[in-house]
């Protein structure tokens, strides 16, 4: 889901302040396991810490250092981010994949999938003959 690009402008502030100090895949990481919750950043973490262990101690150590006081965030779900990451995922895979398989993967009606596709106007590679 991550190896695709994403404008910073997609995600909420506190997202992109994210962004700007870890990067975004471990950002994206967060916003996956923790979107639409509260997450406690620890005063002083351990490399045991489950933050530590979904992003590396590394990371939560940068975040402690600069929000540590703070303690806790409310995760955006940062749905607009997503859905664009899901529908960039799903005009990659149409190449190799049909809309059935799509819709199933992506728990969406094979409509759904359609009008992604038509969004982006993709089309299905044609074979080559020779």
């Amino acid at each position: 889901m991550f190896d695709v690009s994403l404008s910073p402008e997609l995600l909420p502030q506190v997202l992109q302040d994210f962004v700007r100090l870890i990067g975004l895949a471990p950002t994206l990481v967060i916003v996956e396991q923790y979107g639409g919750c509260r997450l406690y950043v620890p005063v002083r973490p351990t490399e045991d810490h489950p933050i530590a262990q979904l992003i590396g101690f590394e990371h939560l150590c940068t975040l402690s250092r600069v929000y540590g006081l703070e303690s806790h965030f409310d995760i955006p779900k940062a749905t607009l981010a997503t859905r664009h990451l899901r529908n960039e995922k799903i005009r990659a895979d149409y190449a190799t994949k049909s809309v059935r398989e799509l819709a199933r993967e992506h728990r969406l009606t094979e409509r759904m999938v359609w009008k992604i596709l038509a969004a982006g106007k993709v089309a299905r590679p044609e074979p080559a003959l020779f």
